[in-house]
């Protein structure tokens, strides 16, 4: 705060000191040629002095006193750690929703959830809805299982990308089969209205998932 005021005040000073010099030598041509080249040697001046930074800081509150202690300090992302930030983003979205484990179903389907728009909870109730003739657990019964293997990611803009994928179906007694798929992932990163705490160190960069499409390319058997 001192440091801003002090940087105020000179500014101020210096605004004075030319408005000064100009009421001073208003009728003098010279006067006004040297007003001018003092102010662009104050202009080159400033243009030299270091910017001032703002720097993030995650920080832990004691619930009880109040204090809040640094924990870590956050740093501007490269263009390739963004990048990678973004396609692990979709990597695990892509996994947990397409993944079938009967043992964490829900804690991956809620996690998906949680991570979607409004349009894709809506698909996302109506696929888990018993009704559904494509009810995973129909599907797939108790036994079956269904892993996924990411083979690529591709992004199409800032905001949309693909992912191929194989997904390979077992189930006791019965040979795998794999198909492979592509799904078109539309995003945006908006910032966090969970109010649990878990819930934000879930998901701190707020992704959120706006579109999601999956396309077969081709389904095989394993033997």
């Amino acid at each position: 705060m001192t440091d801003r005021v002090s940087e105020q005040r000179t500014i101020l000073e210096s605004e004075l000191f030319l408005e000064g010099k100009r009421r001073e030598r208003r009728g003098f041509i010279i006067g006004t040629v040297g007003l001018v080249i003092a102010a662009g040697g104050i202009g080159a001046a400033l243009a030299t002095l270091p910017l001032k930074q703002t720097e993030a800081f995650v920080v832990m509150v004691d619930k009880d006193t109040g204090m809040a202690s640094r924990i870590v300090q956050v740093e501007p992302a490269t263009m390739n750690e963004a990048e990678a930030v973004r396609k692990g983003l979709l990597f695990n979205y892509v996994m947990d929703r397409e993944t079938y484990d009967e043992h964490d179903n829900e804690h991956r389907m809620l996690k998906v959830y949680r991570m979607s728009s409004l349009l894709e909870k809506d698909k996302l109730r109506s696929l888990w809805n018993p009704a559904n003739p494509n009810y995973p657990p129909t599907l797939y019964g108790n036994s079956g299982k269904v892993e996924i293997k990411v083979l690529s990611i591709s992004e199409i803009s800032e905001t949309t990308a693909t992912v191929r994928f194989t997904k390979t179906f077992s189930q006791p007694g019965e040979d795998d089969r794999v198909g492979k798929f592509y799904a078109t992932v539309t995003y945006q990163f908006q910032p966090s209205t969970e109010s649990a705490v878990e819930l934000v160190w879930e998901n701190p960069l707020g992704f959120v998932v706006n579109n999601y499409r999956v396309t077969a390319e081709s389904l095989e058997e394993e033997k």
